[in-house]
């Protein structure tokens, strides 16, 4: 039982509605304006203050056993106890009482009842019974009656005095029963009443209680009711017909909602909120405020509700023992809380934009157009065209006999089909494909009469020209012309030289007219750099790579690419080999060379042996797409091929941690795919094609000589379009992929791994020289419990692991996509092109399960993606060069065990087990040795995991680093979602850790020029984080000052004094130390050609977003956007808000506030304000900054989590009074998310101000029988299921803001690039050549003031409201929805004011970006 008498900090200034003096003294308190009668007898003696506040008495017992009878809930008969308070003169007594049988408006009074403990706990007890048959609970009528009557009649009590359930606030008991019930839940009537008035009384007494969750479970399930469970389904199903023209039951929430959140609240409600916002505002600690009002019930959002039961009579206590069958009460329980949610999910459907019916019908066909499109084009590359036409057919049919089957309605499957039969020359079955295109009204395009003129000129009939003109007279009627047949279409193979030479047989004469590409931008923000403004772009007139290579070996470094990308892999030496010349390395190569030559042998048979086991099923099968073509696209050896490396893959694996084998099989899938598309690409002609203009592509990447006769500067996008428009001839090399359903690649991967599985075998006697062969799998499954999931992984075999070592194997195998690229990579063109010549890249990081980004770039105009795509072109051409002083350094260290503090991980061999000695571990006998030694292997094997997985990533980026040493290379990029930047190859990439940065140097050196070596020492002063708040002034003096302590670093890196050891980025500053001593040491310093890259940071750049949005001016000086003499450290100008609000809490009086004297430190506080911008929640907040707290040797622990509690608020609060404007913004974004996910229906999606559609791929997830097969694959995430609603609008103020980041960087590279300087990006940290930092820093300032001249939240709003606002005739509000409908119209269109802070002073402010 829960009381609420009194309590700190919560009624300071009253109780029950009587005013308390300011000194807390009850002596003239007037208690008889006290209504409750349990405060009224017991505080008259209570004048002591301290009495009083601690008079508080919480039932710590129940909660307890609450949570134990759930954990152990196979004892279902256990008794049903209630916590009962009994109160005296002079003390109060905390008992459990057996209760089970009263009703809970009788219970609620047990507490000022004459009844004694002894007659309720005799209420209850058990009767002897046999094995076979249940312990039966018996009560004595005539004690029940008795205690009934003492309770509820009270004869001796006095009117005046006797008790009414409404006026007791504070007698509330309560039990931890299960619920039984069947018979009264469809009747809500006389339960609605009860619970209206039990929960109003239920939330005054326990709002501040910290255990409402399990209250909450208690009310929410209802009390100690026991219903009979032995109904038949024809009378639930009588109950159910008689209760549909009832209104649904009301949840507790909803009619908590009714009496508090939509009715005008009462005095004493008032008074609770006013307690409420006094709490918040002091920060003090109740977390159930938090959980209160985040409870998505009050958001009008589907949640889990319990189900409603009537409590409308009490039958007899011999009537009310029957027996509980628990689970069909589960399961019964289970289906009503599915019809509920399913109806509030129908109403909820009424107000959103698209019926998710048709949206489904939509995601089915798609999906099926997609396996459609994708099977008849690995049948026609087989040519098994017949046998595509059969499964087209065996589609259409279905959609014909089942109205609710997908139509296969796409023209692009019609031509696929139709290119195929053309091939051969069959005109009569393009003449049935196109008949069958009439029946089912689908249009045919320039393609279809392409495939049709192909047909015609290879077919052998005689009268070709009356068929062709037959087809022209068609194209005609259709608005189609002879030009669009050459200039509108894709070619492959030799399709465009015949489909000319059939043109000519009706027009001699004719000359094809190719459409010219759109090389221009469509965006304001690009207005200065478009083609006509020469002047602007004369920095494209230089090559990144001038004086770098030579064009012959441009050429061959082409071709060398060329080839690794055909091949899959490369191949690096491991900077780990032991001793070749060991006989225990021999004795196990020669072993493992035995044992894959018997591989090889083993899975070209078994493949073969399964392969035709599946064209025998396939043939018996009654389904139209089977797997068995994906397995002959390819030859048997290089199917084998892959398995090896599949093999090698997961040898080479880690011991602790495996990707799952489904994971394994997409993998293993996907390489078929990619091995399919090189194999096509090299038939039809795309690969010599690409060879020629990639040839001539880099002929002006290097020389920039002029790619048509206009004679203007291009970048790569335009030079690439240009050189595919001049060179038109062959094979067109815009042809959108046709890509492998995701579930078709499982399945392949499926059939390959079946052989690793049950056919690679691997002798486990090898290492007995005296023993018989004994073959075993050479991998096995483990299952692997993975939180309360069971992971099933594959495993080497021990032998085959052991011999694997052994054999100390001298290279490392990686993919071609992960690895930096031996020459610059293709432009970028449109969302269907490639970063690489022929490795397939993803322009957008999405997974393939999610379409409607996808779907909005390819709706949009192509021009106006050129800004995002010419970004990450001109970041993939900086030619990149390995720092080989570092690489040795590191090799160094490396390989002599590594150096935590040096971010190099040593071996997990290393590992020392006596540093896991528990405190008091040897103590203690039994069981307790045995649980201390588990926890501490258990400590051991995972850190003993952490550090092997570190240090096989060191070997990789070391190795990798190692075998470009002498190389020069390009890094691809391509975007995540929002727009932000990241390199293709993850080892060796600027996006890597501070070791990893150290490695790369630009391939192209610059003269320091006359303030070079100033931006060196200011960049190494930067990298060490130290002098923050100093000046650049102040920071360059001391650089000076400590020149030989920089020239000690770079002469002496490990046996010197070590100053670049203590830095925050270790590797860069001693980098850095070593280029500034070589200018030093140089003959003219300004004369030194440096490679080295000097990096500018912004200064929480999050927020400066916000603060140029909202023109929020003390923002804004805050995050260094405004000009000052210093730079402005926010973390610290948050941190002295927070200091002082804690000074004024603790001279009030305030414990948490008195305890955090001398801890409120910039590092406490500065993950929270960092990641504020982000969508910190106030949960992660606490997190973060007590995690920081338990790091303070000094802060004791036992305050760390109501402390945290503490500076979370005041940190909130302080950010709230700094940036007010950021506040509004976000909370604006917020409610828009919510409405347009929660009543829309649909994910939120925006234009950046670059032209980049971007769609939030938030979703709910699918339910398992959504799982699909490769027969019937699962349609997109997005078109089957709703937004998550609650992701939705967490993510979208931090998207939107990463969104403009991304833009501000790639307007600045975009600049950069026209004004010939290097510019690469880390997200909001830019990098170049000491040289030209002064030129970045303005760019990137101008371009900032630009970007947020822009009217960005207008253009939002008119975006938002454009997509999803609703018809003035939908927003009637006596219609279904019609007043949400209403609410997101008037949401969108309310921007959020702006700010007076100028935008232009960002032009002056130093510290800006530094």
């Amino acid at each position: 039982m829960h009381r609420l008498a009194s309590a700190r900090n919560i009624c300071q200034s009253s109780f029950h509605g009587i005013s308390i003096p300011a000194n807390n003294s009850l002596q003239s308190t007037s208690f008889s304006e006290n209504k409750c009668l349990f405060c009224r007898k017991n505080l008259l003696g209570f004048y002591i203050t301290e009495n009083y506040i601690n008079f508080r008495h919480q039932s710590t017992r129940t909660v307890s056993a609450l949570k134990s009878l759930r954990k152990k809930a196979k004892h279902k008969n256990y008794k049903k106890y209630g916590e009962l308070l009994e109160v005296g003169d002079k003390e109060m007594t905390e008992t459990q009482v057996s209760i089970s049988k009263l009703h809970a408006s009788h219970v609620s009074k047990l507490a000022t009842s004459p009844v004694s403990l002894g007659q309720l706990h005799q209420l209850t007890n058990k009767t002897k019974s046999d094995k076979k048959s249940p312990s039966i609970k018996q009560v004595d009528p005539e004690l029940l009656q008795s205690v009934r009557e003492k309770i509820l009649k009270q004869s001796s009590v006095p009117e005046s005095e006797k008790i009414v359930l409404e006026d007791d606030k504070c007698a509330l008991v309560y039990t931890n029963n299960q619920i039984p019930g069947m018979e009264d839940k469809f009747k809500t009537k006389n339960y609605i009443n009860m619970v209206k008035e039990s929960y109003y009384n239920f939330r005054k007494a326990t709002l501040y209680d910290q255990k409402l969750q399990d209250l909450r479970y208690a009310i929410n399930e209802g009390l100690n009711q026991q219903f009979d469970f032995n109904v038949s389904t024809k009378e639930i199903t009588e109950m159910e017909k008689s209760s549909e023209s009832q209104s649904l039951p009301k949840s507790p929430h909803a009619v908590f909602r009714e009496l508090f959140i939509e009715n005008q609240l009462d005095s004493y409600d008032q008074e609770l909120m006013t307690h409420i916002s006094n709490m918040q505002a002091q920060g003090i600690a109740y977390p159930v405020i938090d959980d209160f009002c985040d409870d998505p019930a009050l958001h009008s959002e589907i949640t889990e509700e319990h189900e409603d039961f009537d409590f409308e009579h009490i039958e007899p206590a011999e009537n009310m023992v029957k027996s509980l069958k628990v689970q069909k009460a589960k399961q019964e329980l289970k289906r009503k809380k599915k019809e509920v949610r399913e109806r509030r999910r129908a109403q909820q459907e009424l107000s959103m934009k698209q019926d998710r019916r048709s949206l489904q019908r939509r995601g089915r066909q798609l999906a099926l157009h997609r396996t459609l499109a994708a099977h008849l084009d690995v049948l026609c590359s087989l040519r098994m065209v017949h046998e595509g036409r059969q499964v087209l057919q065996y589609y259409r049919q279905r959609s014909s006999r089942v109205p609710d089957h997908p139509k296969v309605n796409d023209v692009k499957i019609y031509n696929t089909l139709l290119h195929g039969y053309a091939s051969m020359g069959e005109l009569e079955n393009v003449k049935e494909l196109l008949s069958f295109m009439s029946e089912d009204g689908i249009e045919p395009n320039a393609q279809t009469f392409a495939a049709v003129f192909e047909c015609v000129h290879r077919s052998s009939i005689e009268d070709k020209n009356v068929v062709l003109k037959y087809y022209c007279e068609q194209m005609d009627s259709k608005g189609i012309t002879l030009n669009d047949l050459v200039d509108k279409t894709n070619f492959l193979y030799d399709q465009r030289e015949v489909v000319l030479e059939a043109i000519k047989r009706i027009q001699p004469d004719f000359k094809p007219q190719y459409t010219p590409p759109v090389l221009d931008y469509d965006c304001p923000l690009m207005e200065g750099l478009k083609l006509t403004e020469t002047k602007a772009r004369e920095g494209l007139n230089k090559s990144p790579a001038e004086g770098v290579v030579s064009l012959e070996e441009l050429i061959q470094m082409g071709k060398k690419q060329l080839q690794i990308e055909i091949k899959g892999e490369i191949e690096v030496k491991n900077i780990d080999v032991k001793d070749e010349s060991s006989p225990t390395v021999k004795f196990c190569r020669e072993k493992l060379k035995e044992t894959e030559d018997r591989w090889r042998q083993v899975i070209k048979e078994a493949f073969i042996r399964n392969l035709g086991t599946l064209k025998s099923q396939s043939v018996a099968s009654h389904t139209a797409i089977t797997l068995y073509p994906y397995l002959k696209v390819l030859e048997v050896d290089q199917f084998v091929d892959l398995i090896m490396s599949e093999m090698s893959k997961l040898v080479d694996g880690s011991e602790t941690y495996s990707p799952t084998l489904k994971l394994l099989q997409r993998d293993l899938g996907t390489q078929v795919y990619y091995k399919y598309q090189i194999e096509q690409y090299r038939k039809n002609g795309t690969m010599a094609k690409i060879e020629e203009i990639y040839e001539k592509y880099c002929e002006w990447y290097l020389n920039r000589s002029p790619v048509d006769e206009s004679g203007r500067a291009y970048n790569c996008r335009q030079a690439w379009q240009a050189l595919q428009h001049r060179y038109r001839t062959g094979a067109s090399l815009d042809i959108e992929e046709t890509q492998w359903p995701m579930e078709t690649r499982q399945n392949i991967g499926k059939f390959l791994y079946n052989i690793i599985i049950n056919d690679v075998k691997i002798d486990v006697n090898m290492f007995k020289p005296k023993a018989k062969e004994k073959l075993l799998p050479a991998v096995y499954k483990v299952h692997r419990p993975w939180g309360r999931l069971v992971r099933l992984e594959l495993k080497p075999h021990p032998v085959l692991a052991r011999v694997w070592a052994g054999s100390a194997r001298a290279g490392l195998r990686v993919r071609a996509a992960l690895a930096p690229a031996a020459a610059p990579p293709a432009p970028w063109l449109s969302r269907a092109s490639r970063a690489y010549l022929l490795t397939p890249t993803p322009l957008v990081r999405m997974p393939l399960h999610v379409q409607s980004q996808w779907k909005r770039m390819e709706e949009a105009p192509p021009e106006t993606l050129y800004p995002a795509l010419d970004s990450l072109n001109q970041l993939g051409e900086v030619p990149w060069a390995i720092n080989k002083r570092i690489l040795d350094l590191q090799l160094e260290v490396f390989r002599s065990g590594g150096n935590k503090k040096l971010d190099i991980p040593p071996p997990a061999s290393s590992l020392d087990p006596e540093k896991f000695q528990l405190p008091g571990e040897q103590e203690g006998a039994g069981t307790k040795l045995a649980a201390n030694a588990f926890k501490r292997r258990i400590a051991i094997n995972r850190a003993r995991a952490e550090m092997h997985s570190l240090w096989c990533d060191a070997l990789y980026k070391l190795s990798l680093a190692n075998h470009f040493r002498d190389s020069r290379f390009w890094l691809a990029h391509n975007m995540d979602f929002r727009g932000r930047v990241y390199a293709c190859p993850p080892h060796v990439s600027a996006l890597g850790a501070d070791a990893a940065r150290a490695l790369l140097v630009f391939a192209r050196a610059r003269p320091l020029g006359a303030r070079g070596l100033r931006w060196l020492r200011l960049h190494a002063l930067n990298l060490t984080g130290r002098m923050k708040r100093a000046t650049l002034r102040e920071r360059l003096e001391y650089a000076e000052r400590i020149t030989d302590k920089i020239l000690d670093s770079a002469d002496h890196p490990l046996d010197g004094e070590g100053w670049w050891m203590d830095s925050e980025e270790p590797w860069q500053t001693l980098a850095c130390c070593i280029e500034i001593a070589n200018a030093l040491r140089s003959s003219n310093p300004e004369e030194y050609l440096c490679a080295f890259p000097v990096h500018q940071d912004g200064s929480c750049n999050g927020l400066q977003h916000y603060a140029a949005l909202g023109g929020d001016a003390a923002g804004a000086a805050a995050v260094n956007l405004a000009p000052a003499p210093r730079p402005q450290d926010v973390y610290s100008a948050v941190a002295a808000l927070v200091e002082e609000a804690r000074i004024r809490d603790a001279a009030a009086g305030l414990k948490t506030a008195q305890v955090l004297e001398g801890f409120v430190q910039r590092k406490v506080i500065k993950q929270t304000v960092m990641t504020t911008v982000y969508g910190v929640t106030r949960f992660g907040a606490r997190l973060q900054i007590a995690k920081q707290l338990k790091d303070i040797d000094e802060f004791p622990k036992e305050h760390v989590w109501a402390c945290s509690q503490y500076l979370t608020t005041k940190t909130f609060d302080s950010l709230r009074e700094m940036f007010t404007s950021t506040k509004l913004i976000q909370d604006w974004f917020t409610d828009c998310a919510k409405v347009i996910s929660g009543v829309c229906g649909e994910s939120v999606e925006w234009v950046t101000p670059l032209g980049l559609p971007v769609v939030q791929p938030y979703y709910r997830r699918a339910p398992p029988a959504a799982a699909a097969t490769g027969a019937t694959p699962r349609a997109p995430l997005d078109l089957h299921m709703r937004p998550c609603t609650m992701k939705q609008r967490n993510a979208f103020p931090p998207n939107f803001i990463h969104s403009l980041d991304s833009s501000h960087m790639m307007l600045t590279g975009l600049h950069c690039q026209a004004r010939g300087l290097t510019f690469v990006s880390v997200h909001d940290c830019f990098w170049t050549h000491p040289d030209t930092v002064d030129t970045m820093n303005e760019i990137c300032r101008e371009q900032f003031v630009a970007l947020h001249s822009q009217p960005i939240l207008n253009d939002l709003s008119e975006y938002l409201v454009k997509r999803y606002s609703y018809d003035y005739r939908e927003l009637d509000v006596s219609t279904p929805g019609g007043a949400n409908k209403k609410r997101v119209n008037n949401l969108l269109k309310k921007v959020p004011s702006k700010g007076d802070f100028d935008l232009n002073s960002v032009l002056k402010s130093v510290y800006f970006f530094s």
